[in-house]
């Protein structure tokens, strides 16, 4: 077979004309719409294969729901590769429904209005195709348009021997009326098919013919695709259809395919190969030639051409070019092994289906990668050309993990079967040295792996750089320890390539555990982050129909070492947990002044069942309960203070010590599990911000905690955010007792004092604490937020420039800074400000995402927050909080049906979710179906009772439905709970407005003293 001929743009053929004969026409379900919500849906999509002829007729009928859909589609584009099709336009014509409700086509598009482009969509993937896209800007398309068109792809050039294949996955994210797919013109073609469908799912409906067969399938569900699943699962219809008989025949096609691909430019090939070779054994040759091939031959496809997607490129053209994909490469790498006298084969796989392959019948439309497979002395071999840092000799060589896979073999008579992934492991031991004295604390890490998971970090080492690399792992570390100095230069790499293990030891200095410039503090926290270098991470709120892929065999092992002079001795221990597919260990050990926590993740299934899901997530939490170090590390005292310490295996940031008194008639304690974890239990609600279930908890333990600083503050923040302010008065002072001059209590009696409505004590406070040396962020956080309530906006806007000068994307300041640039009429820089940061940041985050959403809402652009807003819900999709605030920038534009639509599925997605209640009684109460508002208000309040917005938007409709009475006691209450609250005290005065009470003008001032500009600003009605 001769070298691929890339086609230029300017002899792409296409043309318009009507579909050919062989075409049927399908009826369209005019009557039908998308779902409420649905942006746009299609009425028809119509698919005709031609088997004899290879040609493929599409036809779409989409109707356009929504102005954004207006926005989006209107823009109509057809792509094909002209290396290898041709394209016949029928037909481009809009439908738009006429005043007595019939639908009516409008002048179809003329060939004139076409545009032929050509782009590379995926080239920073490097990946060139080649294609070229036909191109239609539609004019005057209106809400309820229907867009019909319809197009045959032709093949240009068959490639000799090539029979008809074909693979349909009948999914689709979208609304679908009707989905029509045909098999035509197939007599004289042995064509078989065969349709997989999973239990339970509707089946198309099969209707024979004469000269083929056809498949209608009405109403198709939409398909909510999730992520990590086995390749060997198909959790919707897959129709397959075939003129291969045998995998055998298969095989000789690609064989007599690639045949001079191979022998292109031998005598190169063998002069590389005669190289590589050179003294070495002939084990030593092959791995040498991997490697070449591996880290010298850099991955760039260039898939244009005739027979493009198929047909690779000459082995001496690549060695030339010293580029290929996966094809070229696994060419080379077969050329060089034969010349090394070696046998040798390109073998095909499926990267994504791995051996789900083998439930299909022979095709060549299955396959999208190539890996090589060899022999050396009777045994096989496998390997991935594609894979950059790969080590191992040939006995500890990684299998490519793909199942099964087809060799290009003329004797190949069936697919084969790959070897199962081996065992990887991965050890990180940090060994903390602490000192009081700020002198000489340091931080050796050793890091150690084997088998892929060596292969994953010696390639990024080689894609990073290895300083870059270092710099990452030492800015990971730095988030749990601000005050360390990193440095990466210290990173020592230890490969032993042919054993396939790699170690990386590193050491930085760390003065202090706790905040730079302050003294260290009296407990050392730190979690099992190690663990999570190969542990897939996973969102726990997400509902599964499908099974969730793990990585398997795998061992993982996180050693924390704590040591120095401050380090007190703690009881050993051991915790084991086993759930669906893990198994997990600590242990403790401790001797004099050192402690030592060792945890061991080890995975014992392949895959975790969607029946499995919910308890895999349970008891992976319950697990990883256990995967936080924390140490006594006090002062030294002359004399030891009257305080018994207990070991224990928490979360960090739980308790771990306090003096116990008797909590047997204490019911609060009794049910928490003890004193010990009812403490414990406490710190984790505050890091959860579910501050009454805190509260509750730590005032019934907290006379047993007075002489525990730690302690006393979270109390004094749970009681603060629970008005409860007396009480946090009082362990405030207990605080400040216990430890004079820090800044910690100070910042929270700024809280209470705005909490209490109280300002200008807040702010004078506020200004005290940043004038000190050393004062961390959320100091400046807070002076910033109330010097604007306050309306000193100088210095709102130089406190949070100090914040942005330490941390330049911090989403908060970010938000805030540009938010006052926008208000002081600083318009364009307040945009550029915000859009500008965003854009520099290598990926943008959720927090970034929902900043700009808040922006754009806040400075009255509705319509501009809800993209933001939408992928900031996608980014993290476990976050309530982000989906409530894409229902607020749906309603703040108001869309109020879209924004119930899309509350509806939040409230399911996040049963029992505050924030999900929030969503959908502000969306239900904005549309009127005040049915499903009131009883999603309630929930609201019930699960967010610390939450002034929800009993504040809950009386704001009592009053709306025609209750003022009950919405006057209900707000009241909250006024003395919440007095800080701006909007709960305007929403009380509207109440005593509407029942002519003359309290109603002092509510107003009050409103009018308190809201903040994001309040006005946002404000729902």
């Amino acid at each position: 077979m001769s070298m691929r001929v890339h086609v230029p743009i300017e002899q792409a053929e296409w043309s318009v004309q009507p579909p050919a004969e062989w075409v049927r026409q399908r009826s369209v379900d005019w009557a039908w719409r998308p779902a409420e919500g649905q942006g746009f849906g299609f009425l028809l999509i119509d698919e005709q294969h031609h088997v004899a002829s290879q040609a493929l007729y599409v036809r779409t009928v989409k109707m356009l729901a929504s102005l954004s859909a207006v926005q989006t589609q209107s823009q109509v584009v057809v792509e094909f590769d002209p290396a290898a099709q041709r394209l016949q336009l029928h037909e481009l014509a809009i439908w738009r429904m006429s005043a007595e409700g019939a639908w009516q086509k409008r002048e179809p598009v003329a060939k004139e209005a076409f545009l032929l482009r050509q782009r590379e969509q995926q080239f920073e993937q490097q990946m060139l195709k080649g294609y070229v896209s036909l191109v239609a800007l539609l004019e005057d398309v209106r809400v309820g348009d229907v867009i019909d068109l319809s197009w045959t792809l032709l093949p240009r050039e068959p490639l000799p021997g090539l029979l008809f294949t074909a693979l349909h996955f009948l999914a689709w994210s979208v609304p679908v009326a009707t989905y029509c797919l045909a098999l035509t013109g197939a007599s004289g073609c042995d064509l078989r098919w065969r349709l997989h469908t999973p239990d339970g799912a509707a089946v198309p409906v099969e209707t024979s013919e004469a000269d083929g067969v056809s498949w209608r399938y009405d109403r198709p569900p939409m398909f909510q695709a999730e992520g990590n699943v086995p390749g060997g699962h198909w959790p919707f219809p897959v129709l397959e259809a075939t003129c291969w008989q045998t995998w055998g025949q298969v095989a000789r096609f690609f064989a007599e395919l690639w045949a001079d691909a191979a022998n292109d430019a031998a005598e190169s090939v063998a002069a590389e190969a005669q190289r590589l070779a050179d003294g070495k054994t002939r084990a030593a040759a092959i791995v040498a030639a991997l490697r070449f091939v591996q880290n010298d031959i850099r991955y760039l496809s260039v898939d244009f051409g005739h027979g493009a997607g198929m047909l690779p490129n000459g082995a001496g053209t690549v060695l030339r070019r010293r580029f290929g994909d996966c094809k070229d490469k696994s060419i080379l790498l077969a050329a060089l092994l034969r010349e090394l006298g070696i046998a040798a084969w390109p073998v095909l796989v499926a990267s994504g289906w791995h051996d789900g392959i083998q439930r299909l019948m022979p095709s060549t439309a299955c396959f999208n990668h190539v890996i090589v497979g060899f022999e050396l002395d009777g045994q096989r071999y496998f390997a991935d050309p594609t894979v950059v840092g790969q080590g191992g000799d040939l006995e500890r060589l990684a299998a490519p993990p793909f199942g099964a896979g087809l060799q290009i073999d003329p004797a190949t008579d069936a697919l084969l079967e790959l070897p199962p992934p081996a065992l990887a492991e991965l050890t990180l031991t940090e060994t903390f040295t602490l000192d009081r004295k700020c002198r000489d604390g340091a931080v050796d890490q050793v890091l150690e792996a084997s088998g892929w998971l060596a292969d994953d970090i010696r390639a990024a080492i080689l894609n990073q750089g290895q300083r870059q690399f270092a710099k990452q792992r030492a800015d990971a570390l730095q988030q749990n320890f601000p005050a360390l100095l990193p440095n990466p230069e210290s990173m020592q790499i230890g490969d032993d390539s042919d054993g396939n293990r790699i170690e990386l030891r590193s050491r930085h200095s760390l003065p202090t555990w706790g905040q730079a410039g302050r003294k260290p503090p009296d407990f050392f926290s730190y979690g099992a982050h190690g663990l999570f270098l190969a542990v897939e991470t996973i969102d726990p709120h997400q509902q599964r129909a499908q099974p969730f892929l793990l990585r398997h065999p795998l061992r993982v092992c996180h050693s924390v070492v704590v040591r120095g002079k401050a380090v007190k001795k703690q009881k050993a221990g051991a915790f084991t947990h086993e759930g669906p597919g893990f198994r997990y260990r600590v242990d403790v050990r401790s001797r004099r002044r050192e402690v030592r926590f060792d945890y061991r993740w080890e995975s014992t299934a392949a895959e975790i069942a969607a029946e499995q899901w919910p308890d895999y997530c349970q008891q992976r939490a319950a697990a990883l309960e256990r995967a936080g170090a924390l140490v006594h590390t006090p002062p030294f005292k002359p004399v030891a203070a009257a305080l018994r310490l207990f070991p224990v295996l928490a979360v960090v940031g739980g308790l771990a010590a306090g003096w116990l008194g008797n909590a047997g008639n204490n019911r609060i304690v009794r049910e928490a599990g003890g004193i010990e974890a009812a403490g414990s239990k406490a710190f984790e609600h505050v890091k959860r911000s579910e501050f009454s279930q805190a509260y509750s908890l730590a005032a019934a333990v907290q006379p047993n905690y007075r002489n525990n600083f730690d302690f006393q503050i979270m109390f004094s923040e749970a009681a603060i955010r629970t008005g409860h302010f007396a009480e946090a008065e009082q362990a405030l002072a207990q605080a400040r007792s216990l430890r004079t001059g820090e800044i910690l209590p100070e910042q929270l009696q700024a809280a209470l004092f705005e909490a209490r409505g109280q300002l200008p004590q807040a702010l004078e406070l506020l200004k005290r604490l940043a004038g000190q040396a050393g004062a961390p962020e959320r100091v400046y956080a807070d002076l910033a937020r109330v010097s604007e309530r306050t309306g000193e906006f100088g210095n709102a806007r130089a406190a949070w420039e100090t914040v942005l000068s330490r941390h330049p994307a911090e989403p908060e300041a970010l938000y805030s800074l540009a938010r006052l640039l926008w208000l002081a009429g600083e318009r364009e820089r307040g945009d550029s400000l915000i859009t500008g940061v965003i854009a520099s940041q290598p990926v943008s985050s959720a927090a970034l995402e929902g900043a700009l959403a808040r922006y754009f809402s806040v400075t009255g652009r509705p319509e501009r927050a809800i993209e933001p807003a939408r992928r900031a819900s996608e980014r993290e999709p476990g976050d309530p909080y982000l989906a409530y605030k894409h229902v607020r920038a749906l309603i703040e534009s108001g869309r109020h049906a879209e924004a119930l639509a899309v509350a509806i599925g939040v409230s399911e997605k996040f049963p029992r979710q505050p924030m999900a209640a929030a969503a959908l009684a502000t969306a239900a109460a904005m549309a009127n179906d005040n049915l499903r508002a009131e009883p999603a208000f309630k929930e609201w309040v019930e699960l967010a009772p610390d939450n002034p917005d929800a009993v504040s938007s809950y009386g704001f409709f009592l009053h709306r439905t025609g209750r003022d009475r009950e919405a006057q006691s209900l707000l009241e209450a909250a006024t003395h709970k919440f007095p800080a609250h701006g909007n709960l005290w305007l929403n009380y005065s509207v109440v005593l407005d509407a029942l002519g009470d003359t309290n109603a003008a002092e509510a107003r001032q009050q409103a009018a003293r308190l809201m903040t500009d994001e309040q006005r600003a946002t404000l729902v009605r």
